[in-house]
């Protein structure tokens, strides 16, 4: 998913796992009618996906920063406010295994059975650092202009909001949420080694979430 509104001069990057689709659905609905808002899967009701194919190119869901970039050109890029979404590592990984396993979109068929641990050792976590960032000379360059923390997003998404122009913006809409109400592991039991697992592989994007 991406959002890009040349009215208030922002583009959002969507990450994984981090109300995403709340932010597309509700965000959405206040960006001006030309604005670029991209699908969601699966679709929510009262999303108006819209302007998302150009002459340019298809924007599309979960596109990175990089892409938008090319899509609208480097110049109206580097001029427009950008902005994504992070999580702690471990309740990230939670959430995108609850997904696998409960979402009927995602698991039609039942097939994902893996087990927590399973998924830990398997090591397919949703790690979103090459959405919002470019290698250069082999070192990497954060190139949005903001990371807000999952935790704290409802009090920074409005602040953040406000400051380009958007008044009283408030994330109502709960996207996809249903898939972690069937719980199958909590934090409390994840094993110190599955914790040193995920954190090792979130190891980069930790640093820039801390030096950010």
């Amino acid at each position: 998913m991406a959002l890009v509104s040349f009215k208030y001069n922002l583009v959002f990057v969507k990450t994984q796992k981090t109300a995403g689709s709340s932010i597309e659905v509700d965000l959405g609905a206040r960006l001006e009618e030309s604005a670029v808002v991209t699908p969601v899967y699966p679709e929510p009701k009262h999303h108006i996906a819209r302007n998302f194919e150009t002459d340019a190119g298809v924007f599309y869901n979960h596109m990175s920063a990089l892409e938008i970039r090319d899509l609208i050109g480097e110049a109206r890029f580097a001029q427009m406010f950008k902005f994504c979404v992070e999580r702690d590592p471990i309740t990230k990984c939670l959430s995108h295994y609850h997904m696998l396993r409960n979402s009927s979109f995602h698991n039609p068929d039942g097939e994902y059975r893996l087990s927590w641990d399973e998924y830990v050792e398997n090591g397919n976590f949703p790690l979103d650092i090459d959405k919002y960032t470019e290698t250069v000379s082999g070192n990497r360059k954060v190139i949005v202009d903001q990371i807000l923390r999952y935790e704290t997003l409802a009090t920074e998404l409005p602040a953040l909001l406000k400051q380009r122009g958007i008044e009283d913006f408030t994330l109502q809409a709960s996207e996809k949420s249903e898939y972690s109400k069937r719980v199958l592991v909590n934090r409390s039991e994840v094993t110190d080694k599955q914790r040193d697992a995920i954190l090792s592989a979130f190891s980069e994007t930790q640093a820039i979430m801390v030096n950010f």
